[in-house]
């Protein structure tokens, strides 16, 4: 998957996100009021990541026209997104969604190079965007580590993934930060405090956690049997961990 699509995904999620808590990008936000005012805090957020979003859309644009030399063919649809770029410039949501949708329509009808690496696994949708080039980097760790068969290593990443969204879901509920109030508190841990904010967590997760945090105890303490997953049961780890993580910000 290239930049552009990459990045096109992230804005459509950012706008669905600012719909969803109806952000208007035309309001003046007082960021020194968003210091102390969770509310106005949360507006700030949600504006900084279309914002955000669309740059890296308009910038990762310009290497559209490279496209045509892989595939000849993908000159009438790249001619077309970028006829459209000029259209993200507006403040209205429901407007910018619209064009969203169509540029991917024309995106997903573009012949794009094959990557080197097969990415099994995808970024999760409705990742913030404080922590997604970290999620990013981290699934694409996992890939690597998935492909090379490097099977305890993908899991342990599911335990540092789910370890990014439950402390970015906390921070976003209670507007405090963990890593700076509780270093090194247990992902279990976290669960509860979320629990107890009301925060609905899949009943599963807790077993998950558990197991993952097993495979690393097996992983770096020496152990008389160590513990070999199987690519399927990897697979399934990784994917519960992904899906536990979308459904924390949906």
């Amino acid at each position: 998957m290239t930049d552009f699509q990459k990045n096109l995904i992230n804005l459509s999620n950012a706008l669905d996100t600012a719909v969803k808590n109806n952000v208007d990008l035309t309001t003046k936000i007082d960021s020194a009021k968003a210091i102390y005012d969770f509310k106005v805090k949360k507006q700030l957020y949600h504006v900084q990541a279309v914002q955000t979003a669309l740059k890296l859309v308009k910038s990762a644009s310009i290497e559209l026209p490279q496209l045509n030399k892989y595939d000849s063919r993908n000159s009438e649809r790249v001619s077309e997104i970028l006829v459209m770029m000029p259209e993200l410039e507006s403040n209205d949501v429901s407007k910018l969604k619209s064009v969203v949708q169509k540029i991917k329509f024309l995106s997903d009808q573009i012949n794009y190079p094959k990557d080197d690496i097969e990415n099994i696994f995808p970024i999760p949708s409705y990742i913030p965007e404080d922590v997604k080039s970290e999620v990013k980097a981290d699934i694409s760790e996992l890939n690597k580590c998935f492909n090379a068969g490097c099977l305890r290593s993908a899991i342990i990443l599911c335990g540092r993934l789910l370890e990014t969204a439950l402390h970015r879901k906390y921070f976003e509920t209670t507007g405090n930060d963990l890593l700076e109030k509780s270093p090194g508190i247990g992902l279990g841990n976290i669960i509860a405090k979320l629990k107890d904010q009301g925060v609905l967590i899949d009943p599963a997760l807790t077993n998950q956690v558990h197991l993952i945090n097993q495979i690393r105890i097996f992983s770096v303490h020496k152990k008389k049997e160590a513990f070999y997953p199987s690519k399927d049961q990897t697979h399934a780890i990784v994917l519960y961990s992904l899906d536990a993580m979308e459904k924390l910000f949906k």
